[in-house]
């Protein structure tokens, strides 16, 4: 039997103010920033449940790249360096 695959937490269907534009709307895309120690022992399904982590929301993909910068929540991959 293979081992279930981890996959990144779903970002859940909920309305906060987008840290870009400052209008309440439903979140699309999250930046989250984690303390560097971290204790892992207990599990969260939750990210804003961590104690001493910062989580920035965004309303739409174009908001969070006004914020962090082009390209930042997208892969640019170049299939040539794949060959």
């Amino acid at each position: 039997m293979p081992r279930r695959r981890k996959k990144p937490l779903p970002i859940p269907e909920m309305r906060r103010k987008c840290n870009a534009t400052g209008k309440v709307k439903k979140v699309t895309h999250r930046y989250i920033e984690l303390p560097y120690n971290m204790n892992r022992a207990k599990k969260t399904d939750d990210y804003e449940k961590i104690p001493g982590a910062v989580v920035y929301n965004y309303s739409s993909h174009e908001a969070a790249e006004s914020v962090h910068g082009s390209g930042s929540f997208t892969h640019q991959i170049e299939y040539d360096e794949w060959d």
